[in-house]
Parts: structure tokens; C-alpha cells; sequence
């Protein structure tokens, strides 16, 4: 049996006596993840949460990683049930403490400063407090492994499941994305061109910018880094066209329509899908070469997307889960030899819907080819055979 003791204040922001208090303190991501779980919709039919999806969570990861002062100020809600923990005052102890300042800041008597109390068994399934609002936060810090970062926690405490579910409901429904003219009047006397570097760095889309492209270029984890062509990219291996990438990420964003307002994990499900593409044409990826051309990128592109929204409909794939999505690709990306690409085509290589629609009717071919055991080429219309 393991407890804990923190010290915080305890607000009761209701005259109503019904209503839940908060305990508000600071902890360690890494030790909340010890006492703290999350029961989510589809494992309990008491369940808040949604699926945690490894692809947010690892661009909060991302954040903190990718610049020394990025820091999230806001707090994870979390909530213990009755009798699970226990508010002791300390007020008698404080009172002229600080003779100098008021310690309530005029909120008395709804806030008490105090600890709170609770124990728990170092078990998988028991957990003290669930995470209502802010699993990705959580998670993502925890996994930030430099730093075990301090995070500001409010607790709802003797919260019962329907509060629970309440406070989700509300939260997640009154959240309003700030309009751009808002954001552009919050700037309006900054060093704006500092702070739309420092944001597109941390992976914050500002305005009409996208940290997208950066990403795909700047990404250890992107099997594109260092070849886009365009200003930003300052090595020598400008290979692939920046519209080949906005053309392949707005066909995902077409096929998966949820990805529009979630570009992290955009990001992430481009990258793994292209990083298992690059592994199993390692011979002729990032040359000048046939396949790196833009129709042919494209083209693969949707054919691959097209089968994972079939999967993901059928729940054969998570496309959130990166290890389960790498898998899923590669089984079709097995079925595609890379001798297609190296061929000689009858056609002349352009950009245009008509080719890359040819190339997706061959490779759906080429499929059924391999899967049948056939030659690879047989029936294939754009390959010209040895016997021609």
C-alpha cells in the first residue's frame, strides 16, 4: 500500500453545499500516472473518456521537446470518487503566517488551504482519481523523458461518476477554437514573425501557416526530412516538391475528414505510413528516380489511404495506433514489388488525375498478381513487357 500527501486548497466555488469541491496542487506527471487512470467509453458503460490517441499524445511530446521554454500552463482535470480521499485544513497553522497578504484572496470562505490525503496499492487496477479532462497532456508529458515535468492539477473530489461525466460533457462542448482576427489583435504589438517561428517549431498552426510542411521536413521520424524542395529546407537534396506533400496530406485529410482540425495526428499517420513505404523501397527512395516522382507519389498515396479507410470502417486498423498502422501498410506495400517502379512505362510521366488513376488500376493489379501468385506484370498496362 503506497499514499500520498499534497499540499493545496481546497475551493468550494458554489454557495449550493451539493456542489463538488476542487483541490487544486501541483505533482510530477510520472507520479500521478501511479495513482491516476483513465476509464474510457468503450471499456466501462460508466466511461468519459475517448480513445487515447498515440498520435496526440506524441505531439504533446513533441512540444515540449522541440523548444526549452514551451510549457503548458493549463491544468488536467481529475476526479476522486467518495471516500477515496481525504481534506485535512491547515488553516489554523497559516493564519498569521503572512501577516502581509491575504492567503484566500478574497475568496473566504470557499477556499481552505490544506492536504489532501489518500492511499492506493501499487496494482494496475487500483486507481484512487481518473483523468477527466487532459489524458494526452498527461500522457505525452510523461513520456517526455529529460524532464519528469510539474503539472497543475484541479481534482474534483467525492466526485461522482455522473459529475464526472457532466464536467467531460461541458468541457469538451464549450471549447471554442479562437478566431484568426483574434489571435492577429492579441499580437498586434509583438515581434509577430519571432513568434510565428516559435510557434510553427513547437508544431502550432498561426493563422494561415501550417507547421505541417516544417514538421514533414524537420521530423527525425519523417521519412521525408531534408528532401522538400522549397527556401526552408537548407540541404542539398531537394528532391521532392512541396505540392507533392500538400497534394498527398489533403487527399488523408479528404479520405479520414475527422484528420481537418487535428493536424498532429495528421502528421503522425503520414509520416508512419510513408516511413514503411521508404523501408521497403530503401533501394530506390530519395534518389532521382521514376518513383519519386510527384504522380507516382501521389498515386501510391491514394491507393494506400483508399485501403485504410476500407480497414479502418471494417475496425481492422487503428490508424491513431502507430505500430498498428506500420503493420497494416506494410501488408499491402509487400504486395506492390518494387520492380513496377524501376519498369519502363508506355506512357509519359505528367502530373494529372488520368495517370495517376492508370497507376492506381495497375497497382490494384499488381495486388491480385501477387496475391494469385502470378508474374508480377501480368496484365499490367503501363510496364512495357519483354515480349514487346
Amino acid at each position: 500500500m503506497e499514499s500520498r500527501i499534497y499540499f493545496g486548497c481546497l475551493v468550494q466555488q458554489r454557495i449550493d453545499e451539493d456542489t463538488t469541491p476542487f483541490f487544486v496542487f501541483y505533482a510530477r506527471v510520472r507520479d500521478i500516472t501511479q495513482w491516476a487512470r483513465v476509464r474510457r467509453a468503450q471499456d466501462s458503460p460508466e466511461g468519459t473518456q475517448r480513445l487515447l490517441r498515440e498520435t496526440r499524445k506524441k505531439s504533446i511530446t513533441r512540444f515540449v521537446k522541440n523548444g526549452s521554454k514551451n510549457s503548458i500552463p493549463n491544468n488536467i482535470l481529475l476526479a476522486f470518487e467518495p471516500g477515496k480521499a481525504t481534506f485535512h485544513s491547515l488553516e489554523e497553522s497559516l493564519s498569521g503566517c503572512i501577516a502581509e497578504a491575504d492567503i484566500h484572496n478574497g475568496c473566504e470562505p470557499g477556499l481552505k488551504w490544506g492536504i489532501l490525503k489518500f492511499s492506493f496499492n501499487s496494482s494496475p487496477d487500483d486507481y484512487c482519481a481518473y483523468v477527466v479532462d487532459g489524458q494526452h497532456r498527461l500522457y505525452g508529458l510523461s513520456d517526455y523523458d529529460a524532464e519528469d515535468l510539474p503539472v497543475l492539477v484541479v481534482s474534483l473530489v467525492d466526485a461522482t461518476v455522473e459529475e464526472q461525466a457532466f464536467q467531460f460533457i461541458v468541457i469538451n462542448n464549450k471549447a471554442v477554437k479562437v478566431p484568426t482576427n483574434n489571435v492577429k489583435a492579441i499580437v498586434a504589438n509583438l515581434n509577430e514573425d519571432e513568434l510565428q517561428i516559435r510557434l510553427l517549431k513547437a508544431g502550432v498552426k498561426y493563422g494561415h501557416t501550417s507547421p505541417t510542411l516544417r514538421d514533414i521536413n524537420d521530423l527525425d521520424t519523417s521519412p521525408f526530412k531534408d528532401l522538400l524542395d522549397w527556401p526552408y529546407n537548407k540541404s542539398a537534396n531537394k528532391l521532392v516538391p512541396i505540392a507533392t506533400i500538400e497534394q498527398a496530406i489533403k487527399y488523408i485529410k479528404t479520405v479520414f475528414t475527422f484528420l481537418e482540425e487535428d493536424e498532429d495526428s495528421l502528421v503522425e499517420i503520414f509520416c508512419a505510413i510513408w516511413r514503411v513505404i521508404k523501408d521497403n523501397y530503401a533501394e530506390i527512395w530519395g534518389t532521382d528516380n521514376t518513383f519519386m516522382k510527384k504522380v507516382n507519389l501521389n498515386a501510391l498515396n491514394e491507393f494506400i489511404a483508399d485501403r485504410l479507410k476500407y480497414a479502418w470502417e471494417l475496425s481492422l486498423v487503428d490508424i491513431f495506433d502507430a505500430n498498428e498502422l506500420e503493420q497494416h501498410v506494410l501488408k499491402i506495400v509487400k504486395l506492390l514489388p518494387q520492380e513496377f517502379w524501376k519498369a519502363e512505362w508506355s506512357i509519359r510521366l505528367q502530373d494529372s488525375a488520368n495517370v495517376r488513376k492508370q497507376i492506381k488500376d495497375d497497382l490494384s493489379t499488381l495486388t491480385d498478381n501477387c496475391r494469385l501468385r502470378r508474374n508480377w506484370n501480368q496484365d499490367l498496362q503501363l510496364p512495357i513487357s519483354d515480349e514487346e
